[in-house]
Order: C-alpha cells, then sequence, then structure tokens
C-alpha cells in the first residue's frame, strides 16, 4: 500500500466540523455524536467499529473524546479508506474479463509474485481457504479477505 498522509485541509475540515458537535463548548464531543461527525466529513462508519474505537480512547469513560483523541480515528478512517480505494483497484486490474472474479491462477501467480517467500503447498492452503466454494475463482470480498490477513 502508498505512503498515506492526511492533508492539512482534511485535518481543518474535521476541526471545523468537531466544533460544530462540540455543543458545550468545551473541546470535546460526546461519543454518542462522533458517529455524526464522521457523517458530516461524508465519511460512513459501521456501529461497532466506532464504539470500540470511542471505548478505546475513552479510557476514563467521560462519555465524550477531544479533537486530539478524534483525530487519530479521522486518520485510521482515512487511512483505512484509502487502503479500500487500492484493494478495489487492484481487483479491478486483475479481473479481466470484468465478471467481477478472479481466477485461481491469476491468484496463485499475484501470491508468488509478492516475494513473502510462501511455499507452493503454503499458497495453495490459502487458495483452498479463500476459494472456500470451489469455483475455480475469487470474488472481491474473498480477494479481500486474503490480501488483509496475508
Amino acid at each position: 500500500m502508498t505512503e498515506f498522509k492526511v492533508t492539512e485541509k482534511q485535518f481543518s475540515d474535521a476541526a471545523q466540523t468537531f466544533a460544530l458537535f462540540d455543543k458545550k463548548g468545551r473541546g470535546s464531543v460526546s461519543t454518542k455524536d462522533i458517529g455524526s461527525v464522521f457523517k458530516g466529513l461524508g465519511l460512513q462508519v459501521d456501529e461497532e467499529t466506532l464504539k470500540g474505537w470511542t471505548d478505546d480512547l475513552d479510557e476514563e469513560a467521560t462519555g465524550a473524546i477531544d479533537f486530539d483523541q478524534f483525530k487519530q480515528i479521522f486518520e485510521l478512517k482515512l487511512r483505512q479508506d484509502e487502503d479500500e480505494r487500492e484493494l478495489r483497484d487492484a481487483f479491478r486490474v486483475l479481473d479481466k474479463n470484468h465478471k467481477g472474479t478472479i481466477g485461481v491462477d491469476d491468484l496463485k501467480w499475484i501470491l508468488k509474485s509478492l516475494g513473502d517467500d510462501l511455499s507452493d503447498e503454503e499458497i495453495e492452503a490459502m487458495i483452498t481457504e479463500t476459494d472456500t466454494d470451489g469455483s475455480g475463482t475469487v470474488d472481491y470480498e474473498e480477494f479481500k479477505n486474503l490480501m488483509t490477513s496475508a
């Protein structure tokens, strides 16, 4: 994956949006409103992930996080979105027939060329685990699971 860095403009937009939800002017936002801050920035985070992030940051169980804490999860979210975009782009390139699948043979070639020194047996095991229906092809979700666990 490529080098990722949040721009000053992104942080500035985040600060402005965060401030809109700082209802008491204390420099913090209720953990219950963090999802709305993300939505205000045009980003979607599933509730379970968001709860995990806010629980980790709100160590003292105050029910609120400050902007410095929010910046951590904002950057994490942007990095995840960029990784997802790159993965989708890679999948599109490898989906030569534009059918939404990659052939197992192509996937084997990809895994060998990644240079992780995987043995043929390890690659076969990964393919078998990934192509659970034995179709000889891998769809995007299977590809994503393989690439994010590899």
